[in-house]
């Protein structure tokens, strides 16, 4: 299968495969080697641990053609030295419900946080998402406590509506519509 890849003005996302996935967990060298850059020491970032790691690589064992709705990986690429690091993941909880909603969810390493890295992500995985027809919103829950989190969703034009599926989160959301009407760039 081909590697999905978004580019943006620092940053090159790679859509997790099944090889990647295994890899992760089993091979950090290869893990490293397959996408290009460095794996920090630090890895992975916040909120993601080898349980999240092995649900991506459980749904891309039962569906590998769904790259690109699971796990994404965020390569911070450095035009002066020409490296290239891994910084962060993100993607979605799967494919577009059947009204068209899909979940987001992100996070940067520590040291790479607080340099619009997540917003740059954030706005490359949306624009992706909504280039699929079927898609008419993409949602986002968080804590209440992250405000770095809640930032990344306002800048990226998300509206914050209230509680989320579980106490304790909160929820906010991106319309098609909303994209269209100009407001979102």
């Amino acid at each position: 299968m081909t590697k999905i890849k978004l580019t943006t003005k620092n940053l090159e996302l790679i859509a997790s495969t099944l090889e990647i996935a295994q890899v992760e967990i089993s091979d950090k060298s290869k893990f490293s080697e397959l996408l290009n850059a460095l794996v920090p020491s630090t890895w992975p970032p916040e909120f993601n641990d080898d349980e999240t790691m092995s649900f991506f690589l459980h749904k891309l064992q039962e569906a590998p053609e769904q790259s690109g709705w699971w796990c994404w990986y965020f390569v911070l690429n450095d035009v002066v030295t020409d490296a290239r690091t891994l910084i962060g993941n993100g993607g979605f909880k799967g494919k577009p419900t059947f009204d068209g909603t899909v979940e987001i969810g992100y996070s940067v390493l520590q040291e790479f946080q607080n340099l619009g890295y997540g917003t740059e992500a954030i706005e490359a995985l949306v624009s992706w998402a909504f280039d699929h027809p079927e898609v008419r919103q993409v949602i986002a829950e968080t804590l209440p406590e992250l405000k770095a989190s809640q930032r990344v969703l306002e800048k990226s034009q998300f509206t914050y509506v209230g509680q989320g599926s579980e106490e304790g989160i909160i929820r906010y959301e991106l319309s098609r519509s909303h994209m269209k009407s100009g407001a979102a760039n």
